[in-house]
């Protein structure tokens, strides 16, 4: 009996060594992950800088405080505004994260650890500010589980708030965000999902200020989201799209007494490599719809640039990081015009697209430009030589004719208002449309006749090119320089 009952203190004497020995190996490789993780955020964000205040680690549990560093441009106004702070990091070590049992989110699951964020109330002006709205609950909160291998899953909460007469605020209804993401044991790829259903903003009537909600304006989003799928590639640059959405946006403005609503609204930007040297980078602007009081529509812009060195867009990240810590060196203006001058031998390439379909009409231009390596020293001395840079250009735009004279009819009209002053009779009104529409015929008849602009088959066209040094509108050349 007392050989069994050695023999099961010597197992449970072995199963705890063996568990404490297993907690202190987590919180290396929970460190090693804590610091990982820190360098890939630097790599991604050249203008975010990562400093680590404190780290402190136990047995089965560390904790680390890390500032956020998020850098502007210089100016006093700006550095008031600085949105800087602090997050707190309480790492709960594997494989079973039995420290973390005061938090009750926590979860009690085999894992190489499981690490708890929370924003430092303290750390900065606006922390301070949520810290006050939320009141005994805390605006933000992360749990990362930490796998063996180092690869991460991170949930972001932050709970619903319902304010009211806060500031400039009326009321503030925030439905509450949920966010999702999954990363790599090296963490050098991230994707996941953010999601905030609701947002409701009421500016207080008797404010009169350049705030769009002043007076008691409103504004509504709804459905916002935000996805990312990233990996770090050549040159160190992270590659794959991101993008956000909104499906819903409502802003009414009392002051001009107009109502904007727009319907799926999404942004999305790729960043790829193009070959060995050169990557290529898009980002897409859409509308389903998007109304005012007068107008409606959809429409879409995508801006593609290719041809872009991947080690010289490195370098420029470097240089936007070192600008902004460092705004008076006297330095930054040669090393920026010397890397432009690297980029420039690539011959990178611009091309935009716009879209639009209206009311009164639909819309279409599309803009290419393509450059070259050109003489960058003396560009101070004249700075109309930075044409040269512009190896070749091409431009043509097909707008429908009712929705060219019905804007620059509107842009005449609103002219003829504003000189005819308060003053003005609204029985007057018919008589100002009709001299806008005259007006606005007139122009575009000139236009016309000096070769700028054409009427085919319902539409006003034009065409522009750049080659040579030389400018071609609808074949007719434009002189640049006397």
């Amino acid at each position: 009996m007392k050989k069994w009952l050695g023999g099961i203190v010597v197992i449970v004497a072995l199963a705890a060594v063996g568990f404490s020995g297993a907690a202190y190996w987590s919180g290396t490789q929970a460190e090693r992950w804590y610091r990982d993780t820190l360098q890939a955020g630097a790599s991604s964000s050249p203008n975010v800088r990562f400093a680590t205040l404190r780290y402190e680690r136990g047995w089965f549990s560390s904790q680390a405080v890390t500032r956020i560093q998020l850098d502007r441009p210089g100016g006093s106004e700006l550095r008031e505004a600085d949105p800087s702070f602090s997050i707190r990091q309480d790492i709960y070590h594997g494989p079973l994260p039995l420290a973390g049992r005061s938090a009750p989110d926590v979860p009690m699951q085999w894992t190489g650890a499981v690490v708890r964020t929370t924003l430092e109330p303290d750390s900065s002006v606006w922390t301070r500010e949520l810290a006050q709205w939320y009141g005994a609950r805390e605006p933000l909160v992360a749990l990362s589980r930490v796998g063996f291998d180092g690869a991460s899953d991170t949930q972001i909460i932050m709970p619903p708030l319902d304010l009211n007469n806060v500031g400039d605020l009326k009321s503030l209804n925030f439905a509450g965000l949920h966010g999702q993401f999954q990363a790599t044991p090296q963490a050098d790829a991230v994707r996941g999902t953010m999601r905030v259903p609701r947002l409701e903003l009421l500016g207080q009537p008797e404010t009169a200020t350049d705030d769009p909600l002043a007076g008691g304006g409103q504004l509504t989003l709804e459905e916002l989201s935000l996805n990312v799928n990233q990996r770090l590639g050549d040159f160190d640059l992270w590659f794959g799209e991101s993008s956000f959405s909104v499906a819903a946006l409502r802003v009414q403005d009392p002051a001009s007494d107009t109502t904007l609503v727009a319907t799926h609204l999404t942004l999305t930007g790729t960043f790829e490599p193009q070959d060995a040297q050169q990557v290529a980078g898009e980002v897409v602007i859409q509308a389903e719809n998007i109304a005012t009081d007068e107008q409606s529509g959809a429409g879409s812009l995508r801006l593609t640039l290719r041809n872009l060195d991947g080690p010289t867009i490195v370098r420029l990240q470097q240089w936007q990081q070192q600008s902004a810590s460092q705004p008076d060196d006297p330095q930054a203006m040669d090393e920026l015009l010397a890397l432009l001058k690297t980029l420039l031998r690539g011959q990178p390439e611009l091309v935009l697209d716009t879209q639009a379909s209206l009311t009164q009409g639909e819309w279409m231009a599309r803009l290419t430009l393509n450059f070259q390596d050109f003489a960058v020293d003396r560009l101070l001395q004249d700075p109309t030589g930075a044409l040269n840079a512009l190896e070749k250009g091409w431009a043509e735009a097909a707008i429908s004719r009712n929705l060219v004279e019905t804007l620059l009819a509107d842009h005449v009209a609103e002219e003829l208002h504003a000189l005819a002053g308060e003053s003005a009779d609204p029985a007057d009104e018919q008589m100002i449309r009709s001299m806008a529409e005259q007006q606005a015929t007139e122009q575009l008849q000139g236009l016309i006749a000096m070769g700028f602009i054409r009427l085919e088959d319902g539409q006003y066209r034009s065409a522009a090119r750049f080659e040579s040094g030389r400018l071609f509108v609808n074949d007719q050349e434009i002189p640049l320089l006397p």
